[in-house]
């Protein structure tokens, strides 16, 4: 008992350290200014903190759902820049996104310690730390809440996983990402039809703050809709399929491109249902790490920061499984690198190479997803027809 104890105050000490240290990483690069800050994010701000806070919240400011100004009209109350305020939000997104991923190593190991080392692991990914001190993006806000889905769902919480996803929908569209994964664990009966019915739930109450405040009902019910035909390039510089099209390739290809990647989810979903296997903790990171690479690599109009959640599931995948040590260092680095082409210029590699990094992660991860489900229970994985 005294041991244990021991343990638990060293762990302890050590979570504290590394969260100040990981904040004193970030202050220092508070004072960059992204191409995102000058077009859209000082603007937002600037339009709530003059017209009240949350008062504002009724206004149509940006092209983000409202979840995510209410969190920057808080900010506006406190005595900080805007800029500061903007990626404050951000930065205390990845302590709560540090805390998922812990969470759902500790499931595997059933040691504080290696959910300790996770949790430090992702302070320190520098996809992470650009992505909020640098850009001031707010991807660890609802990749926290995909990270969370999945430790509920390896905790058999169904409601609670369905809450998060939707929390997560309600911050980013890119939630969609893991929508397969969901559906698939619909179809395979472990999660139920009425579950879902969260999501509008959540959905509803997350924009009636705005609603109250005075901002048109239909155009937040169609926040998404609209943003959907926003950007007619078919690669935003992600390293995925369409990376080898020209920059002016015709919009129609972006539509097929579209429909291409639904049947290749699809196809995808169709085997995975006819596939007999129970879900165990390690195929439910698994498949949540192969659908974060999948969807976004065969889908056109990707920005490139839109592998961030497959970096978190990554170092989770990369503790419960240390032989593929490779599939999070590859995933990682070719996120970084595409975010300081966006941030800083960086231009010493092609993205049409990355791509084809990419391309093996994702063949690498899915036979994985396929070898364990073969090796799980053997002789009983088929394909019916």
């Amino acid at each position: 008992m005294r041991e244990r104890k021991r343990k638990q105050i060293e762990n302890t000490v050590f979570l504290i350290l590394i969260t100040g240290i990981a904040m004193l990483t970030r202050l220092p690069l508070f004072p960059f200014e992204s191409c995102d800050y000058y077009q859209f994010l000082r603007d937002w701000y600037a339009a709530l903190q003059s017209n009240g806070g949350f008062a504002a919240v009724g206004m149509s400011i940006g092209d983000y759902m409202p979840t995510y100004l209410y969190l920057l009209a808080g900010m506006t109350y406190l005595p900080l820049s805007d800029l500061a305020g903007i990626k404050l939000v951000s930065c205390i997104a990845d302590f709560l996104l540090a805390y998922f991923v812990r969470k759902i190593v500790n499931l595997h190991f059933g040691k504080d310690a290696y959910g300790t080392a996770a949790y430090a692991v992702i302070l320190f990914l520098p996809s992470v730390v650009l992505n909020s001190a640098a850009w001031g993006q707010c991807d660890a806000i609802f990749t926290a809440a995909l990270a969370a889905t999945v430790y509920f769902l390896m905790t058999g919480k169904e409601a609670c996983a369905v809450t998060a996803f939707a929390v997560s929908f309600v911050f980013k569209l890119q939630a969609v990402f893991l929508a397969p994964f969901l559906f698939l664990l619909f179809l395979k009966r472990q999660i139920r039809l009425r579950t879902f019915a969260i999501i509008p739930l959540v959905y509803g109450l997350s924009i009636l703050p705005a609603a109250l405040c005075g901002r048109n009902l239909w155009e937040l019910l169609t926040v998404y809709i609209s943003l959907s035909g926003k950007y007619k390039m078919v690669s935003m510089y992600l390293p995925n399929l369409y990376t080898w099209f020209p920059e002016h390739t015709p919009e129609y290809i972006g539509t097929a491109g579209v429909f291409f990647a639904g049947g290749l989810v699809l196809l995808s979903l169709f085997c995975l249902f006819k596939g007999q296997f129970a879900f165990t903790d390690e195929i439910l990171l698994t498949l949540a790490l192969f659908y974060a690479l999948f969807v976004p690599f065969v889908l056109p109009h990707m920005h490139e920061r839109y592998y961030y959640p497959a970096d978190i599931l990554s170092v989770a995948y990369g503790f419960y499984f240390p032989e593929k040590f490779y599939v999070p260092v590859l995933t990682v680095l070719s996120s970084t690198y595409v975010v300081c082409h966006n941030l800083f210029q960086t231009d010493f590699l092609s993205v049409q190479f990355l791509s084809l990094v990419m391309l093996f992660v994702v063949v690498a991860v899915a036979r994985h997803l396929y070898l364990q489900i073969k090796a799980e229970e053997p002789g009983r994985f088929y394909v019916q027809v």
